[in-house]
């Protein structure tokens, strides 16, 4: 059975992999995420996490959901292993 929801939300988190990667981002794709983040993009001096959503998510609902995780904004410092 073909799910078209999980297969048009997967082919958006795509198209903004790639479009991020030609700006020169370094973009990783959380996939099957159930998480805050279904991308984690990546330049010098920025980590952005992204949740892709379709264009019928309301406004309410992005509101609802920035304010969730509004915290991890300006709250971390990284750091690269190898391990």
């Amino acid at each position: 059975m073909v799910n078209i929801s999980y297969n048009r939300g997967r082919a958006k988190e795509y198209r903004i992999k790639k479009k991020l990667e030609k700006e020169g981002w370094i973009v990783l794709r959380t996939s099957g995420s159930h998480g805050f983040a279904d991308l984690i993009a990546i330049k010098k001096d920025e980590i952005n996490f992204i949740q892709s959503k379709p264009r019928k998510f309301s406004e309410t609902q992005k509101k609802k959901l920035m304010d969730k995780y509004d915290w991890i904004n300006n709250e971390f410092m990284c750091k690269f292993l190898i391990i």
